[in-house]
């Protein structure tokens, strides 16, 4: 009797533009916050320009040139990973979660919050800039940002207040999880399914916003799929890597962290709204890649397997591609 063998799925999602987009435009969301704080003188319209076109945007790019100093500073800590048995790789895709079940283990606090805090700081002073460019044709030159404004935007931009779920997403993770857990899949071997995020942003923001949308990440050290506690695997980001896609390196970066758990040859799937970034990303880094297009506007570019209108269709395509 032949025995059904089935490869380990690694499937992975974009998060912004694919998993959640931001409840109003990001103009509007500026706006707002800032006549709450005090400052008047634009139009939403207005803020969305100078956001979208100039300084502002660009500034907002160049925040991943705060990956050369924690990268940095990570070095000069990674024996407590080591110490811990950690590896770098768990400091990475787990983030605050991480630096926790280290500190839980009696390391030294301050030594392991240090590169964590000296990040954030760089963070926050470059979102300061951002809004200072945003805003910066509608203030006097002696104006100044408040403190009070950076933190509101930066916790808006950092969970549900500022982003919400594309309506086909949670049914999407419902099923998934479901198909994931059930005693068939065991047995046919669906159950060696992971799921990720790979994303041109930073994980500590990343995972924020999933969470506080009901997209749970799996924490370190916790094993309980089939008790409905977590929804993604891990989360691999430009930030903590130092590699944005469409390179293939961050690809890879994501290919590692499952290589020890599955073993042997797995199937790699990227889902994500970019053909550029996404799609044919993830086909140059040796993936399958799938492009969801919801608005219709590749249809024609991409042979139709490869595309979807949905995660309802994805789904599908899955289950498919899995049985025997």
């Amino acid at each position: 009797m032949s025995s059904c063998q089935v490869r380990p799925l690694v499937l992975t999602f974009d998060a912004f533009g694919t998993i959640f987009r931001p409840r109003q435009p990001i103009g509007q969301q500026y706006a707002d916050a800032a006549r709450a704080h005090g400052l008047t003188g634009f139009t939403n319209q207005n803020v969305e320009a100078t956001f979208r076109t100039g300084k502002a945007k660009k500034r907002w790019c160049e925040q991943a040139k705060t990956v050369e100093a924690f990268q940095s500073t990570k070095q000069k800590y990674a024996n407590y990973g080591k110490a811990e048995g950690l590896d770098p790789q768990t400091w990475w895709a787990n983030g605050i979660q991480y630096l926790r079940s280290v500190v839980r283990m009696s390391a030294t606090p301050s030594n392991l919050m240090l590169p964590f805090l000296v990040t954030m700081r760089r963070i926050q002073s470059d979102l300061r800039q951002v809004i200072r460019s945003t805003f910066s044709p509608f203030l006097s030159d002696d104006a100044a940002v408040s403190d009070e404004l950076v933190a509101s935007l930066f916790h808006r931009f950092s969970s549900s207040e500022g982003y919400r779920l594309y309506d086909d997403v949670m049914p999407f993770f419902k099923q998934l999880h479901n198909w994931r857990s059930t005693s068939s899949a065991s047995v046919s071997g669906l159950s060696q399914v992971r799921v990720g995020i790979i994303s041109n942003s930073d994980g500590q923001r990343v995972r924020s916003i999933l969470d506080s949308l009901g997209i749970h990440v799996k924490e370190a050290g916790h094993d309980c799929v089939t008790k409905k506690c977590y929804d993604v695997d891990w989360v691999v980001t430009s930030f903590d890597t130092g590699f944005e896609k469409p390179s293939h390196k961050i690809f890879d970066s994501a290919k590692a962290m499952d290589a020890s758990s599955l073993g042997g040859e797995c199937e790699y799937l990227h889902v994500g709204d970019s053909l550029k970034e996404d799609y044919h990303a993830a086909l140059e880094a040796g993936w399958q890649g799938v492009l969801i297009d919801r608005d219709g506007k590749y249809k024609g570019e991409i042979p139709e397997a490869t595309r979807v209108a949905n995660l309802s269709a994805l789904m599908q395509r899955i289950k498919d591609s899995q049985k025997c």
